[in-house]
């Protein structure tokens, strides 16, 4: 377990020190997430609030996309990670680390996944707390909460991440699969719209993102409508989620390492 958390302290070492060494990157990191944010709540106030799924104000409104965007904003560095990652490690030839490395493959991937999650989404997290003590969703009788819901964002977006490094690590066309996987994930996760508006079909799509059981589980506990009626299910379709996607991950990084020692490749798709 020490080597394994020492390979995740090293990637995320590198991680912050490859990309976030600008003042501008950082200010970046605030910025754009807040105008996205400002730009859906600005798109919905103008209409008329009828109380539709328990949201009857321009508070509940705040506190509903404040909860999605945070959310989000985890899971979306984790896809922006991996894309970005795939074309550094070939351009600077770090790829074959992966292979040559006696360190463990998994570790190395969830400390990529770590290493950007920790850095992107702290400052535009503050916002978003600050939303949610705003509108005093977040109080003193639920702060409690909050280390639960920093660890359900953290663990769930490092196994996503892990996941999407090892698909795109080894992709030939990464820009394709950040479309398919992040258009999708913020329309249907419930970040801005809920997961009960859509018909059938949409809320099985739904069911494919851990975001959409953090998200309701998030917000069962905050008591923002819009979330699961019961939580039980959630954490059971979460627990599922994340031990598939950790199997693909497992399954991926032997099938490819196979692959390389076979034919040399190091490019699989």
């Amino acid at each position: 377990m020490e080597k394994i958390l020492r390979v995740m302290k090293a990637e995320i070492i590198k991680q912050q020190q490859y990309d976030y060494h600008s003042y501008f990157v950082w200010c970046s990191l605030l910025i754009w997430p807040v105008l996205g944010f400002l730009e859906v709540y600005y798109t919905y106030k103008p209409f008329a609030f009828t109380g539709y799924l328990g949201i009857h104000d321009s508070g509940d409104l705040l506190a509903f996309l404040g909860t999605g965007y945070m959310a989000y904003t985890c899971f979306w560095s984790m896809v922006q990670n991996a894309w970005s990652m795939s074309l550094q490690e070939r351009e600077d030839g770090t790829l074959e680390i992966t292979f040559l490395t006696p360190a463990s493959r998994m570790a190395m991937n969830y400390g990529k996944a770590l290493g950007a999650l920790i850095q992107e989404v702290w400052m535009f997290g503050c916002f978003c707390l600050f939303v949610l003590f705003y509108t005093h969703t977040l109080t003193l009788e639920n702060l409690w909460a909050l280390p639960l819901f920093l660890c359900l964002l953290l663990f769930s977006s490092m196994i996503w991440g892990g996941m999407l490094n090892a698909i795109f690590l080894y992709s030939r066309d990464a820009s394709m699969i950040m479309d398919v996987f992040d258009a999708p994930m913020i329309l249907f996760a419930g970040t801005r719209i809920p997961v009960q508006c859509f018909p059938v079909w949409a809320k099985v799509i739904s069911l494919l993102f851990p975001l959409t059981y953090c998200l309701n589980i998030i917000r069962f506990i905050l008591g923002i409508q819009g979330g699961g009626a019961e939580i039980m299910p959630d954490l059971a379709g979460l627990v599922i989620c994340l031990g598939v996607m950790a199997g693909v991950t497992a399954w991926l990084i032997r099938r490819v390492e196979k692959h390389n020692r076979e034919t040399g490749e190091l490019q699989f798709y």
